[in-house]
């Protein structure tokens, strides 16, 4: 098949979980023997958007990329006060459309690429739904193609949004990653094939040491709890180092926080809250070895690859149980522990920190249940039968709409 997928950012040098669940899945849709083919913009921070990348197409591991400039930089003192206004409730769908613009990336010349290219694929498949490039580019792209939208959606304000009606509703089909979103997709739109397919995970990674990342972020032999992803109050981390160090007060245990990724809003510095900023694929592959457990505390996920990462190691978890996926997640796998609040929380690490042997269950639990459900060829078959579905069913409305302008031309 001849595949375009459609993502806000794209590259080894970003992190975002979406992003890089679209590169993984471009990847190895390439591999496969698929043709291959990325619209993105030239940004790497999602917080300006300030373009990074030069215009024009490159190619990266086996798929074409094709980057559009940004129109211009997000404008904190005007998308926030819209943010407020939307997110209230109150806007006109105007209003609404406007702040999908304003959040970004609006991409030059998005509309006449896809108005142009779109027809030379079987399926143009967008990531996600919350940003201006599917928002803008799906209903373009349903008037040449096949689409399939990515969602990655979360049960949050944003997705009730009128705005987002023509997009949910002219895709043939969308990809869910796991049944909660599935879920709620399933009660935002009515009529569209929805599949959940999941994300594959590498379940083989390449050798790590932890004693190297050890040594280099001088944590010596002090138990970790690792977080792995943005950090910032949208992921949950501010309340993750207040929940962690008021339970270093009660508790006087000898755990220490270590926090592997971009400091969009890093915490105040603390001996035992460490955070290493940005890191290549071996240093995060070292802290997963180093670590003893893993915690994911945001409350707006649609699938967590660093979760998975850590199962795959067999490393027990917590994860924020007010997040209906992770905790659909802590419970089929049993290898995760959910908390709801401070008291959860505490309570759940007592019982990692002083009981080795469910750490240890836990620890296969997970890598069991990423083996069953997430490797790539499984999940490349259910992604395949997905798309044709979405296929046939462009062709059959292609059918019944050429169909009734012949009936009118013979009336």
């Amino acid at each position: 098949m001849r595949l375009l997928y459609t993502v806000q950012r794209y590259g080894e040098e970003v992190g975002g979980g979406a992003e890089a669940a679209c590169r993984m899945l471009a990847e190895q849709m390439a591999a496969r023997g698929h043709r291959v083919e990325v619209l993105t913009s030239c940004a790497v921070d999602y917080a300006t958007w300030a373009d990074h990348f030069p215009p024009g197409r490159s190619e990266i591991n086996g798929v074409g990329v094709h980057r559009l400039p940004v129109a211009g930089p997000r404008r904190p003192e005007v998308f926030d006060p819209a943010s407020a206004r939307v997110l209230g409730g109150s806007a006109a769908l105007a209003v609404e459309r406007d702040w999908v613009r304003l959040q970004g990336p609006e991409l030059v010349g998005l509309e006449p690429w896809l108005s142009q290219n779109a027809g030379r694929f079987d399926a143009a498949a967008f990531y996600t739904y919350l940003y201006s490039p599917s928002a803008q580019g799906l209903p373009v792209a349903a008037r040449r193609t096949a689409t399939v939208l990515h969602p990655a959606a979360h049960d949050e304000p944003m997705i009730a949004l009128r705005s987002f009606d023509r997009e949910f509703h002219q895709a043939d089909a969308m990809a869910a990653h796991t049944p909660e979103e599935a879920a709620t997709l399933g009660r935002r739109v009515r009529g569209v094939p929805t599949s959940v397919v999941g994300l594959g995970i590498e379940v083989n990674p390449p050798p790590a040491d932890a004693t190297r990342f050890r040594e280099r972020y001088g944590l010596g032999g002090s138990p970790i709890l690792l977080y792995v992803g943005r950090i910032e109050p949208g992921k949950g981390t501010d309340e993750l180092v207040r929940y962690f160090l008021h339970s270093k007060q009660r508790l006087h245990h000898e755990v220490k926080l270590v926090m592997v990724g971009p400091p969009v809003d890093p915490p105040e510095p603390h001996p035992d809250v460490i955070t290493t900023g940005f890191v290549d694929d071996q240093t995060r592959l070292d802290a997963y070895a180093a670590c003893n457990w893993f915690v994911l505390p945001s409350y707006f996920e649609s699938f967590s690859i660093a979760l998975c990462d850590a199962w795959v190691v067999r490393r027990a978890a917590m994860v924020n149980a007010n997040c209906s996926v992770l905790a659909g997640q802590a419970r089929r796998s049993g290898a995760a522990l959910g908390y709801r609040d401070y008291a959860e929380f505490e309570q759940s690490l007592l019982r990692l920190v002083t009981d080795p042997e469910l750490t240890a269950r836990m620890g296969e639990a997970g890598r069991r249940y990423v083996l069953e459900n997430y490797e790539w060829s499984e999940v490349l078959g259910r992604y395949e039968r997905l798309v044709h579905t979405a296929i046939e069913r462009r062709r059959l409305r292609c059918e019944r709409a050429f169909n009734r302008l012949g009936g009118a031309a013979r009336r």
